[in-house]
């Protein structure tokens, strides 16, 4: 089944179409309360953010950099809320018609089938986009004083938190980009409190938090999906917004260890889109290569491609600032569903259960970092590791399949064509073995 979106440039837009499974969303620069769409598929708050409501003037110097905002939002929403058992070919790959209309035409109707092709790759799924030229001329925002050196995602776990205080001792503005959802995991609060410990420790950097909320909208034809594996593209978005805000130049830095951004599959069950691809070196060399050929210079960096998440933290600066507070980061694919769900006292307070699940493939590849580190304590965690044997014996299976760097070879190449040299490639290989090791180790401990 094919599903249509389209993406409305403003509410004088009256681009439609009359085929059924249609569905309708605003463009960033439309204020929510005007906006004239009926039974929309996300909700967010970028637009306080450019209009000036949040306190933080967002001013995109490059067009392309507003059209990919729009981009982002439409693939996002529609990969959160319609479900892959419903939609998809045997319940997977869904078909998705995407209308956009852009600032740009002639440069993005150059990278049409770049963008389709890394998209089908971020989520598995058919993507096809057909771009229209915008009706009115870009809108005049604020100038911003703003300025910042780098842009760090901070999802608020363990990898972000290594990344910012990484940076700080090299440049003295930084812009941190968290995004969350609604519900009651808790991600913002702790996404907050672990930036003002960073920056109660570290005066001398002015470091500018931006916080985002973006959330699809379930309806009577949508339910929700749980894979949710285009969730990157906006992050990485948002952080473009702010880092063309500041210069043309500025690098969005996504600090992810490179054991989790390569993802191999850990059984042959989790092959293709069945692994997560949101910071894997094909999609992320595929964006970069798209805004090289369309004119947007800022680039998306992952400095820590080549490290294990242990390895992060051993390598870390101000190392006993990041020992002391790393307990409090949030790693786990399903932060709070335990605190959320689990009545653990007769008045129902649940106070004391984990956000962190302590089985899931984060949370395993989390806890054999901090082990590595002599620092992991199993009471941090709902569960022990082996609680919930999926993601436990789909390790043991990796463990026992990936032990010559040419199985790790063979695996990675399946990916296809990537804008990598040989040298990079050979890495990639060494830093997956040195990660399954460093899981291993732990395990068997």
């Amino acid at each position: 089944m094919k599903i249509n979106i389209i993406l409305k440039e403003n509410i004088r837009d009256e681009f439609e179409l009359l085929d059924d499974y249609t569905f309708y969303l605003d463009s960033i620069f439309t204020n929510p309360e005007t906006s004239k769409v009926k039974s929309k598929i996300v909700s967010h708050d970028i637009f306080k953010y450019l209009s000036g409501k949040r306190g933080y003037q967002i001013n995109p110097q490059n067009t392309l950099v507003a059209d990919f905002a729009n981009i982002a939002l439409t693939t996002y929403s529609i990969d959160q809320i319609a479900e892959r058992e419903k939609y998809g070919v045997l319940g997977w790959s869904r078909y998705f018609n995407l209308h956009i209309p852009v600032y740009n035409l002639d440069k993005w109707n150059l990278v049409k089938n770049d963008l389709e092709q890394t998209l089908s790759f971020l989520s598995g799924d058919k993507w096809t986009v057909h771009f229209r030229k915008t009706t009115e001329a870009f809108p005049q925002l604020q100038d911003s004083e703003f300025k910042a050196k780098k842009v760090c995602l901070f999802s608020g776990g363990m990898d972000s938190f290594i990344g910012i205080n990484d940076l700080i001792h090299k440049y003295d503005r930084i812009a941190t980009i968290s995004h969350h959802k609604s519900g009651n995991s808790g991600e913002l609060s702790l996404q907050k409190k672990l930036i003002q410990e960073i920056k109660t420790a570290n005066k001398s950097t002015l470091i500018t938090p931006f916080y985002f909320y973006v959330q699809g909208l379930k309806n009577d034809h949508f339910k929700g999906e749980k894979t949710q594996r285009a969730r990157s593209i906006i992050f990485l978005a948002l952080g473009l917004l702010i880092a063309n805000t500041s210069s043309d130049t500025t690098s969005v830095i996504i600090p992810e260890n490179g054991l989790i951004s390569l993802n191999l599959p850990l059984t042959p069950a989790r092959g293709g889109s069945h692994s997560t691809k949101t910071t894997h070196p094909k999609y992320i060399t595929g964006l970069n290569d798209i805004f090289k050929k369309i004119g947007i210079n800022n680039r998306i960096e992952n400095p820590y491609r080549f490290k294990t998440k242990g390895e992060m933290l051993t390598e870390c600066e101000n190392a006993d600032f990041v020992r002391e507070k790393i307990r409090k980061t949030l790693s786990c694919s399903k932060p709070g569903y335990h605190k959320q769900w689990t009545k653990v006292e007769d008045d129902g307070n649940n106070k004391d259960v984990s956000n962190q699940c302590g089985y899931c493939v984060p949370c395993i590849i989390r806890r054999a970092s901090l082990y590595t580190n002599g620092l992991d304590k199993e009471t941090d965690y709902f569960k022990g590791i082996s609680d919930n044997q999926g993601d436990f014996r789909a390790f043991n299976y990796a463990i026992s399949k990936y032990t010559t760097k040419q199985i790790v070879l063979s695996e990675f190449l399946k990916a296809g064509s990537m804008n990598l040299t040989s040298r990079e490639i050979k890495k990639y290989v060494n830093m997956y073995i040195r990660g399954i090791k460093e899981v291993k180790k732990f395990i068997q401990a």
